[in-house]
């Protein structure tokens, strides 16, 4: 398929809809004019804490990711022994992660590399502490992580779109804008391949606008930031039935 909005002409196949439960309700998508300017957005490294209270004086922790367990740790480790502990786990790998602070904690713990800028389990841990006052380790995720968005001038179908006021233009959906993509106006109902054989990146791109289906939201390729649903989304878009 192609789609000519007079500029440019981009070319696209329909992808792998995972999302996309039922083609019923899809004959109708109408066009949508993507400004390729506003699918930028970075994603984010997620950073969790752990946190030791109670002030014990011996003992031990451990972490869990992915379900596999570090060695012991002692209780006033250093954060580049509970860094080498994490990046042990096959779960977590060298290099993918990196932990600060003071020994015995608060302990920074930022995914990077092959973790960095995706959501990723929330570490859970256990203890065998001794002295102090109820001593304990309390894991907590203080930056969530985010998907890298739209790399390249890509946009996956499913992604959810708002329409640009001032412009007509259709952009990332996001709640909290407030330049018309506030309001979700359906979902990108093809991928889109923004840069050219050239290498240049094409302003605009045109593309189809499901309004109408069945949908899986687990499956959508953005589960949070731009271009992700939330529930303000699932009200915009009554005539698509989100299921589980």
């Amino acid at each position: 398929m192609s789609t000519d909005i007079g500029r440019e002409t981009t070319h696209y196949q329909v992808d792998n809809k995972q999302w996309l439960l039922d083609i019923h309700g899809t004959d109708y998508t109408p066009n949508a004019t993507l400004d390729i300017s506003l699918f930028t957005a970075a994603g984010t490294n997620e950073v969790q804490t752990l946190t030791i209270s109670g002030s014990p004086t011996g003992g031990t922790f451990t972490a869990t990711f992915g379900g596999e367990t570090t060695d012991d740790i002692a209780h006033n480790a250093s954060a580049a022994t509970v860094e080498d502990e994490l990046e042990g786990l096959s779960t977590i790998g060298a290099g993918n992660v990196t932990v600060t602070g003071s020994a015995g904690g608060p302990y920074t713990v930022t995914f990077i590399n092959a973790l960095g800028q995706r959501n990723v389990a929330q570490l859970t841990v256990a203890h065998e502490f001794t002295g102090g006052s109820s001593p304990n380790i309390t894991p907590a995720t203080v930056t969530p992580g985010v998907n890298s968005h739209f790399p390249d001038g890509y946009i996956p179908s499913g992604t959810v779109i708002g329409r640009v006021t001032s412009t007509g233009l259709y952009g990332p959906y996001s709640d909290s804008a407030n330049d018309g993509r506030e309001v979700a106006r359906g979902l990108t109902f093809a991928k889109v391949i923004a840069r050219r054989a050239n290498g240049s990146l094409a302003s605009q791109v045109g593309t189809g606008r499901l309004i109408h289906g069945f949908v899986s939201p687990a499956k959508l390729p953005f589960q949070s930031g731009p271009g992700s649903l939330d529930a303000a989304a699932v009200a915009d878009l009554p005539g698509i039935r989100f299921e589980s």
